[in-house]
């Protein structure tokens, strides 16, 4: 008898803190505003997660979508094509805060200054 009672204590012990991990758990989100000082923030995190001094955004709204795209460079006078490809973020909010998820590097950057909502 003491057995089972022990092992449901730990049974639910667990099934407890799996609870409290999901709560964590980055949510897709959506910006609450698309404002001047909210795309300002938003670009220049872009910028800094991939290195470069300026960005641009493909279509999209993202007060109702959770998925960035950041269009690549645009071609120099003397090139005609480029295998180039979007690089693709998704909006996040983790810990109170919004987050910046590269698609395929997994890298998480944190978007401060912005206000944003689980979608």
């Amino acid at each position: 008898m003491r057995v089972i009672l022990k092992l449901c204590s730990m049974l639910a012990g667990a099934a407890i803190l799996a609870g409290c991990q999901t709560h964590n758990a980055p949510e897709p989100a959506v910006l609450e505003s698309v404002d001047d000082a909210t795309m300002s923030a938003l670009h220049a995190a872009l910028a800094d997660a991939m290195g470069r001094a300026r960005v641009e955004l493909g279509p999209g709204d993202l007060t109702t979508d959770s998925i960035i795209t950041v269009l690549p460079p645009p071609l120099a006078p003397q090139e005609d094509r480029s295998l180039a490809k979007p690089t693709y973020f998704d909006l996040m909010k983790a810990n109170g805060g919004c987050i910046l998820a590269n698609r395929e590097t997994g890298a998480e950057y944190p978007l401060k200054g912005v206000s944003c909502r689980r979608l």
